[in-house]
């Protein structure tokens, strides 16, 4: 049974990297963390290299997941529920590690989305400096939402091959899961879709007056908000933006925790605005619209 410690990062594609540069350190509040091999940007969030990776391309989304499994030894665990399941993976060289400062990697091609998908050991470099918050006191990065008009076949392949575990769904909807065993509700959201895409990332934050201020800083810079309210199955107040290039980006606060044992039988909600949130905003159709997977190499 493969074991997790947390989402470790997202890599997103963008079209304009210098504006994105300054628009997620200077809206998002994350710090830069230096330019790779390749011209991708590293940002940090707390005290390890990156939680999020930004890298040029013409059409912006979602370029690549990395997990962070619970230990060094999760990766037998990992290879034979692979192998088990006929899943391809390969381990990353040398070189390839250093390039996203992580000592070994494991990465797959997920065979529902073509999604690009890392697992680490723990092994992601850590920085001598604390991260300071800036304009957001911002906790983590906390989940990523996908979406797939294959819904039902990625939810068997998170849950039956790599040990997702269900939270909630909101009926045939979306399918909140999390990354066995940490706590939070969901780390992933799977998302019925005509398309495969981006959904939305999430970041965590302290509290409401972050949202507050988020809302001035956002509307002060023509930052486009598309939807804010309470989502009632994970129990989370939340705030949906855009960035420049129309990709998704929620900041949040407050989530259900699971315990590993003893842990409650998810939940089905109907399908319906209420199940989604509870104060009743109206969700702005540009949300969830921009933000294609980019399929990766087997």
């Amino acid at each position: 049974m493969i074991r997790y410690n947390k989402l470790g990062y997202v890599g997103l594609n963008v079209t304009d990297l210098m504006r994105a540069r300054d628009w997620y350190t200077l809206m998002l509040g994350l710090q830069f963390n230096g330019t790779g091999e390749s011209g991708e940007l590293f940002f940090r969030s707390g005290v390890e290299h990156h939680s999020l990776v930004l890298h040029a391309a013409t059409t912006p989304g979602l370029k690549r997941v990395g997990w962070e499994l619970e230990s060094d030894a999760q990766f037998d665990v990992l290879a034979h529920e692979l192998g088990r399941h006929g899943i391809a993976w390969r381990e990353l060289d040398a070189k390839e590690c250093r390039a996203i400062h992580i000592d070994r990697v494991l990465r797959i091609v997920d065979p529902v989305t073509g999604l690009s998908i890392d697992f680490y050991g723990g092994g992601m470099q850590t920085m001598d400096t604390p991260f300071v918050p800036s304009v957001t006191k911002l906790q983590s990065i906390c989940h990523v939402g996908i979406g797939t008009p294959h819904y039902t076949d990625a939810i068997d392949f998170y849950e039956r091959v790599l040990n997702f575990k269900t939270s909630d769904e909101i009926d045939g909807r979306i399918r909140l899961m999390r990354c066995f065993p940490n706590p939070l509700h969901h780390s992933l959201a799977i998302a019925n879709t005509s398309r495969n895409c981006l959904h939305h990332i999430n970041f965590m934050v302290d509290d409401d007056l972050d949202l507050t201020q988020a809302r001035s800083r956002f509307g002060a810079n023509g930052v486009p908000m598309v939807w804010d309210g309470f989502h009632p199955p994970s129990a989370n107040t939340f705030l949906f933006f855009l960035d420049p290039d129309g990709l998704s980006i929620e900041f949040g606060h407050g989530m259900e925790m699971f315990p590993e044992h003893g842990a409650r039988a998810h939940r089905v909600f109907p399908p319906k605005p209420e199940s989604f949130d509870s104060t009743g905003s109206v969700r702005d159709p540009r949300m969830a619209a921009a933000g294609e997977i980019e399929r990766g190499l087997s």
